[in-house]
């Protein structure tokens, strides 16, 4: 190619990405700094790497995402941005060729608005904590705008995996129903947009844009907290799709029940479709999504490391990608090769050894039997009792929150209770300062 490549905006995208709190230091020393622009122009640039482990660390990775927001910042517009093997000119090439016919094939507006294809049900991992979200979220996406399934509501907390799910299901929908329209936003993309046709003062190309749609994906629905004039532009969105059949499906960080500051109207709408709670993973959820991304990414590590990681994350998916990109960078640098001790020392700063939560539901079960002077067994009894069902509410939730056992496994040990009344007593306990100050007391009791 021609040597004589404009590299300034790769050059000011690296001054960005230095100071990023995301990039691994090392990471940007020994792999950033030494890719190379290869072609660059106002609609596509080509970055040439080292070797063919360093392309699999920005490929549709993580850090791949955070060097396209810098060389976007750079430019001051979205730019294509694609990698290949330093010397490959027939890459770079090929890349430049690709990249110049899908922009000339962009003739007419997109059918999708905000969706990727890498969130898929292929490389969503299931496991017992989300298998019912799972099951339930394909058959959305089969026959969108059933009455029974409008909308669908996905809650728990952060990096379990709800976005994934509400992606794949619009993924999905365009690849069986090529013709609909579907468009993923965000509460705070909806929001600003909403603010702007205020501005503007005129409503219609926002209001165009959201009702016409057959597919509505929206995510953190609780920022809808407190901005009353936002909500009910939302509502009248909202019955404006469902009174034409057409599918939403909403992602939150509680249940809608617990959505208290928002208008009734809406908690009321959100729960006369389906519900569902994602749980943080179980070990075995955990280590499946660790081996899936090593097998994409082709990539061995001993399993004793593995094991170690995945015993010891288990606070939320994004945590445990963390933990990947670090040691894959890690990894680069050391030829593939790194002992337990060396990978204990790399991870401190995300994960402690002498943090493990791996104590047995029956340690729980007679800790908090103790604590409310309470005989162990009356708490798996049918007995219903408010000091019974108190310290048994403070067990399942224990359980939940500090185990981090799924609801079906926690119901099963205390007297093969179902999913639903074992949460609606661990949201006893959130919802009782007193009793939940008591469940963090006997958590320290545990674990000192």
């Amino acid at each position: 190619m021609d040597t004589k490549v404009d590299t300034t905006i790769w050059e000011n995208a690296l001054k960005l990405l230095k100071y990023d709190s995301s990039v691994d230091k090392f990471a940007y020393d020994s792999l950033l700094m030494n890719m190379k622009v290869e072609f660059c122009d106002p609609e596509v640039i080509i970055l040439s790497v080292r070797d063919e482990y360093s392309l699999t660390l920005v490929k549709g990775q993580v850090l791949g995402q955070t060097v396209q927001k810098a060389i976007n910042s750079a430019a001051g517009k979205t730019i294509a941005v694609k990698y290949v093997l330093q010397g490959d000119e027939n890459a770079v090439k090929t890349s430049v060729s690709s990249e110049k016919k899908a922009l000339r094939n962009e003739k007419n507006p997109p059918s999708v608005s905000g969706l990727s294809g890498e969130y898929t049900f292929d490389n969503f991992v299931v496991g017992d904590c989300n298998r019912f979200a799972h099951a339930s979220a394909m058959t959305v996406a089969a026959k969108p705008g059933q009455r029974q399934r409008n909308p669908f509501f996905l809650w728990g907390n952060s990096g379990l995996g709800k976005t994934h799910l509400m992606k794949a299901i619009g993924n999905s929908i365009l690849q069986q129903y090529p013709g609909k329209k579907v468009i993923y936003t965000t509460c705070e993309e909806f929001t600003n947009a909403f603010v702007a046709s205020i501005n503007k003062k005129d409503y219609e190309p926002f209001r165009n844009k959201y009702r016409t749609v057959d597919v509505l994906l929206i995510d953190d629905i609780q920022f809808l907290i407190g901005k009353e004039g936002v909500q009910a532009e939302f509502f009248n969105t909202f019955e404006a799709l469902i009174n034409e059949k057409k599918q939403i499906v909403i992602t939150c960080d509680k249940a809608p029940n617990n959505l208290k500051e928002l208008d009734n109207r809406l908690v009321s709408r959100f729960q006369d479709g389906i519900m569902f709670d994602v749980q943080p993973p179980d070990f075995e959820t955990r280590k499946a999504i660790f081996l899936k991304k090593m097998e994409s990414d082709g990539i061995e590590i001993d399993d004793e490391i593995i094991n170690f990681i995945c015993e010891n994350i288990t606070t939320n998916i994004r945590q445990l990608n963390g933990a990947y990109n670090t040691l894959t960078s890690y990894l680069a640098l050391a030829n593939g090769v790194l002992s337990l001790e060396e990978v204990e020392k790399i991870l401190a700063p995300i994960i402690s050894p002498n943090t493990k939560k791996y104590l047995k539901p029956e340690v729980v079960i007679n800790a908090v039997a103790k604590y409310y002077d309470l005989p162990a067994e009356k708490l798996s009894s049918k007995l219903r009792s408010a000091d019974i069902a108190k310290a048994r509410n403070v067990a399942m939730w224990i359980c939940r929150d500090y185990l981090e056992m799924n609801l079906d496994k926690i119901g099963s040990y205390f007297g093969d209770r179902t999913h639903s009344t074992v949460l609606h007593g661990c949201n006893n306990v959130d919802d009782d300062p007193k009793t939940k100050k008591e469940a963090e007391e006997i958590i320290k009791l545990i674990t000192t």
